[in-house]
């Protein structure tokens, strides 16, 4: 029985044997077709011949709008908040003139008007005496008794040159209580508080009819008519930055624009970012559409720099150098940095009409075989039907 299962086992396995020899010997008959010729991937890259020419730099930077005048209205005087022509309210707009608030000042005033009769009834007892004694000066004197009102500031005491005289209204009082007079009327004028120019309320900490001590915080206001924008400028730069130096201030996106110029800066680096910061005014209008906290541009003009090239900052290779095409290969040379802007870089260093290469393949290296994109200028000279590609030539930038 084993013998037979051995037997069926040694037939099976030849019979396998036989299928798979027979299978090589056909397939080696069959002709293979011919290889296909490798086809080697084309670098392509786009160039621009060097040209140098003078170039007006700029100098490009971002910062804040915020008020050239930030103020916090405190009380002088005590007594219950009034209102003024303005509601005391957060984002409330006023004119410069404008009472933006009141204290109650019906005692003060009273009080000033009680001593204002005092002081008259002062005067008229001395007058006779000055008749008798000063009779040159009794006139003077008599007209300025008549020019007193009580609910009016009290008018310029009469010029007083004789010595007998001043002593004489020494010892009377009346020169006493005449600038004290004086200083109660300054001290009136404190109950009332006036815009000291056109602005916004930016923080109100009172209510109106609230009991206010002297050196109580009311509101903070802001001016809103000439704001400042904070830019850093590198110092490298600074010494092209000086005090009347005109300004283009922009939006982000620089749709809008508007006209500045340099009114500060400071005298030392800001260690936060190593740079100088500069100060630019600009006039703000009803509608001009600038605010305080407005995040700007800000242009300023430069040095010229001669025999430049104005290349994006990206085609630089470990910082300093840039790819050539020479006879076919990319070459790497180093550049000379002028200036370094934003998004492009002011460079010399190469020869004139040199292949810059504006945009290469991403694993280029050192003698990688390229071909050139077909420059712009001689697209006119191809025949109908070809499908050029275009190579747009390196933009000047505005920064």
């Amino acid at each position: 029985m084993n013998l037979r299962k051995l037997f069926v086992g040694l037939v099976v396995v030849g019979i396998f044997a036989a299928g798979y020899f027979l299978m090589q010997f056909f397939a080696q008959q069959k002709e293979l077709p011919p290889e296909r010729p490798k086809v080697e991937a084309a670098n392509y890259v786009k160039v621009n011949a060097v040209r140098y020419e003078d170039i007006d730099t700029e100098i490009v930077a971002y910062g804040r709008l915020t008020s050239s005048q930030s103020l916090s209205i405190i009380t002088e005087v005590g007594g219950r908040l009034l209102p003024g022509s303005v509601s005391l309210k957060p984002g409330e707009d006023f004119r410069q003139g404008q009472v933006l608030c009141r204290i109650y000042d019906v005692e003060a005033r009273l009080d000033l008007q009680s001593r204002k009769s005092q002081y008259l009834n002062l005067i008229v007892s001395t007058l006779p005496d000055v008749k008798i004694d000063y009779p040159d000066r009794y006139d003077a004197w008599l007209k300025y008794f008549e020019s007193i009102e009580i609910d009016k500031q009290l008018p310029e005491l009469p010029e007083v040159s004789n010595l007998k005289l001043k002593t004489f209204l020494a010892t009377k009082n009346i020169l006493s209580e005449y600038y004290s007079i004086r200083s109660a009327e300054e001290n009136l004028r404190k109950y009332t508080i006036y815009a000291p120019y056109h602005g916004s309320i930016s923080e109100v900490s009172l209510e109106v009819g609230t009991i206010v001590s002297p050196g109580t915080t009311i509101a903070s206001i802001i001016r809103t008519d000439k704001l400042e924008l904070e830019i850093p400028v590198e110092v490298k730069d600074i010494k092209w930055v000086g005090e009347g130096t005109p300004v283009q201030v922009m939006s982000e996106d620089e749709a809008r624009s508007w006209e500045g110029f340099v009114i500060r800066k400071a005298d030392r680096v800001d260690p936060n970012n190593q740079s100088i910061n500069v100060y630019i005014s600009v006039e703000a209008g009803p509608e001009s559409g600038l605010y305080d906290g407005l995040y700007l541009k800000a242009v300023i003009p430069g040095s010229t720099l001669e025999s430049a090239l104005e290349v994006p900052r990206r085609i630089l290779q470990r910082n300093d150098e840039v790819f050539v095409v020479e006879n076919g290969l990319l070459k790497s040379k180093k550049v000379n940095i002028q200036k370094i802007n934003n998004d492009n870089v002011l460079i010399n260093g190469l020869n004139e009409g040199d292949s810059l290469v504006l945009e290469a393949p991403v694993n280029a290296s050192e003698n990688m075989k390229v071909e050139v994109f077909e420059p712009a200028e001689r697209l006119e000279q191809q025949t109908p039907g070809q499908n050029p590609v275009r190579v747009e030539p390196v933009a000047k930038s505005s920064e």
